[in-house]
């Protein structure tokens, strides 16, 4: 049987994003009339030595020796590693609603357009081995690269292939382990030399086959209102006929002595104590649990978390979609309906950053440009980097066209505020004291239910 073609350009994407890690270093190339320093930004691209070699020494129409410096990087080794590797045959589900498209208007409506459900399937381990050649005509332009590079992988730099929701695959780290101060030198003849420098870095990567995408038909959206009935009434609905509405009701379990812990989409259950085991000393099993109540229906059945102190209160429920984990029988995948969120009260931030150690155009946080909103884990140190800012831990700044100023400021505001995080699509919560994930942590017995 012939494999249908599939091309999702899953290794590509790995080496884009390791390329780009390596762009925007600038060399000092000597000073100007006014004896200001003159800085040359460095080019990267992708080739491996041998072939910019050949590029370099062959004398025909293009006899011209390559501008230096420059990086170029290129893959060593793609390896299997099978120590990585979990149950091959496992897939996971979510479900995907799209905003309806209204055919008049062209344009999206606030209402909930076509539904699809995403079949995942477990992906591939490897290991990818990129090396990065550093060409430069003198020891001074290769100092300068080498000293700005090799500070940032302590021990390693975080790497994001694919912006998709749906993608469990799409973070990996970059993490260097070997360095060669000369590979070779490369010259057309005694006086125009050109050395190599090589850095070899791994990144374990996973390559995912196809998914499976499906559309939610009609009797999914039935099953989704779960209702307990008679033998004689579910006999009658089964065969189409009347039955009596007055005896359906919601299968809802709300445990007594149970707390869950929310964390990075999946419940686990607890006991009144904290911990996964019940009174014989077994870890917690859901399935187990709920036998006594009816059947949990992967990807329909719902978990609500309550926020709040009152367990009557339900208007603010955040609301998900479960399944049992295919590897931890204490453990439900839960796939949160964004629109059940907190609503957010700050404007967006660009991502989380540690002042005293990472910069504006530093090469790990893009130059500032007007608008972008940093959350600081730290207090600013007083430096031109910053725009001289005196800014406290958990403070929100931003950049304003001109300066850094403080847009939250953590030490007077008390009230209870919510933003997103662009850079991982989380939530946050601003408790008075400190920021936690929205809806992240442990829910006490009545301030969480399973709607079966």
């Amino acid at each position: 049987m012939a494999q249908q073609y599939f091309y999702d350009k899953q290794i590509r994407r790995y080496i884009q994003q390791f390329i780009r890690l390596f762009s925007g270093f600038s060399v000092q190339m000597g000073i100007n009339d006014d004896k200001l320093p003159i800085y040359q930004t460095v080019p990267v691209r992708y080739g491996d030595i041998n072939r910019m070699a050949a590029h370099i020494t062959r004398e025909n129409s293009e006899n011209i020796v390559n501008t230096v410096p420059f990086i170029s990087c290129y893959v060593a080794e793609l390896a299997l590693v099978p120590e990585r590797r979990i149950d091959p045959s496992a897939a996971n589900k979510v479900q995907v609603y799209e905003k309806k498209y209204d055919e008049t208007t062209n344009k999206y409506v606030d209402e909930v357009g076509s539904k699809y459900e995403i079949e995942r399937h477990m992906p591939v381990p490897y290991d990818l081995v990129m090396q990065c050649d550093i060409w430069s005509s003198n020891t001074e332009q290769k100092l300068q690269l080498l000293e700005q590079i090799m500070v940032l992988f302590n021990p390693t730099l975080n790497i994001r292939s694919s912006d998709s929701p749906f993608d469990w695959s799409a973070l990996t780290y970059v993490e260097m382990t070997n360095t060669i101060w000369s590979s070779r030198s490369v010259g057309s003849n005694i006086d125009d030399i050109i050395d190599v420098a090589t850095l070899t870095f791994k990144m374990p990567i996973y390559i995912n086959p196809p998914a499976k995408v499906k559309h939610q038909n009609l009797i999914h959206t039935i099953i989704n209102q779960s209702y307990t009935l008679d033998e004689e009434d579910l006999d009658a609905f089964k065969n189409g006929k009347p039955f009596d509405k007055t005896t359906l009701e919601y299968t809802i379990v709300t445990y007594e002595d149970k707390m869950i812990k929310f964390d990075n989409n999946k419940a686990y259950l607890l006991n009144l104590h904290g911990t996964n085991l019940d009174d014989s000393g077994n870890i917690l099993n859901w399935k187990t649990e709920l036998l006594p109540f009816g059947e949990l229906r992967d990807g329909i059945s719902q978990l609500r978390l309550r926020k709040g102190t009152n367990p009557a209160d339900k208007d603010n429920d955040i609301i998900g979609k479960v399944s049992y984990n295919v590897n931890d029988t204490n453990v439900l995948d839960v796939v949160i309906d964004a629109t059940t969120l907190p609503s957010t009260t700050l404007t967006a931030i660009d991502g989380i950053v540690h002042p005293s150690a990472n910069y504006p155009g530093d090469g790990t946080v893009p130059a500032a440009a007007t608008g972008d909103r940093y959350m600081i884990n730290a207090d600013t140190p007083i430096t031109p980097n910053w725009s001289n800012l005196a800014a406290s831990k958990n403070d929100i700044i931003e950049y304003n066209g001109s300066a850094w100023v403080v847009s939250f400021n953590s030490s007077s505001d008390s009230t209870h505020q919510y933003v997103t995080n662009v850079a991982t699509s989380d939530q946050l919560e601003w408790t008075g004291t400190e920021w936690i994930n929205s809806f992240e942590g442990t829910y006490n017995a009545g301030f969480w239910r399973l709607y079966l």
